[in-house]
């Protein structure tokens, strides 16, 4: 008998013991599947942050084109050539990062006037306008790439020019479009407000040209390690941050040899693209592109 109660005990343990064990993986089971789940969650989350992310419109400008040859090297190289060629590879670049968006105002041998290169900017939102140059002198010995901005003097004739002529369309964000629209007549509030802007853009220059010459020292000379001002049309639209890179020297003659060949070209390209992204990924891209 006792025997009997003895076994009856065992098996009732072995059948409680049996029973834990399936419940315990049920519920490690169940959490998994929980922990799975949340997972699949938060990764569709984040691919859905990433895709409804706001790109940044980068503008390329190659500079001049079909009948304008620009400045023209000692070995016959020109510098529309040498600017459409960085400037593709730099597309390319930027397109390859879910950051960035690039447009070119050409991508090929084409003429195209100030006015239509301004217009890409006046009919549709742009991050940045980068103009892409090479420089030319009449010493030879004199090398190395440099960055220009608009001057003070130049956009506030531009400012001034839009604030009187009030049939000219420029794309504006959202909020400064619904504060021109609700203030039509106020001329001082709208010129106050472009030129905080302006200084916006101002600043935004000042800072990228910091990284620019930081990647540009790694592959060539740096002429000079402040950016210049100067009145450049390309540069004077007041509704877009705007900067302009000469990537040296063609009528250098060792630069010249450089800027002919496809692996400087890269070089070039590889530098102003990892400029580009530093800054945007230190910098608060939302905050940026409210300003345009």
């Amino acid at each position: 008998m006792i025997f009997y109660c003895s076994y009856k005990w065992i098996i009732l343990a072995f059948l409680l013991i049996i029973f834990q064990t399936k419940f315990k993986k049920n519920i490690e089971k169940k959490n998994i599947n929980k922990i799975i789940f949340v997972k699949k969650i938060n990764h569709y989350q984040k691919k859905k942050n990433i895709s409804e992310q706001k790109k940044i419109i980068i503008l390329i400008d190659p500079g001049h084109g079909g009948q304008d040859p620009g400045s023209i090297g000692h070995k016959g190289l020109k510098e529309k050539e040498v600017t459409l060629k960085i400037a593709i590879k730099l597309k390319k670049l930027l397109d390859s990062n879910t950051l960035f968006q690039a447009v070119l105002t050409r991508n090929n041998d084409s003429y195209l006037s100030l006015k239509k290169r301004k217009n890409f900017l006046k009919c549709r939102e742009v991050s940045l306008l980068l103009s892409i140059h090479a420089d030319s002198a009449q010493q030879t010995y004199v090398s190395g790439t440099s960055i220009w901005i608009v001057s003070n003097n130049r956009i506030h004739r531009e400012i001034n020019n839009f604030i009187n002529n009030k049939e000219e369309k420029i794309y504006f964000s959202k909020n400064i479009e619904d504060t021109f629209k609700n203030n039509e007549n106020d001329i001082y509030l709208k010129k106050t407000i472009l030129d905080l802007q302006f200084h916006s853009f101002q600043s935004i220059g000042m800072d990228l040209s910091k990284y620019i010459f930081q990647e540009f020292k790694k592959i060539t000379k740096v002429k000079k390690i402040q950016p210049n001002y100067a009145s450049l049309g390309i540069l004077s639209s007041i509704n877009t941050p705007s900067i302009l890179i000469e990537t040296g020297f063609i009528t250098n003659f060792e630069e010249e040899r450089k800027l002919k060949t496809i692996s400087y070209q890269k070089k070039v390209a590889n530098a102003i693209y990892i400029s580009l992204k530093n800054y945007f990924q230190n910098k608060s891209i939302p905050n940026f592109k409210n300003i345009n």
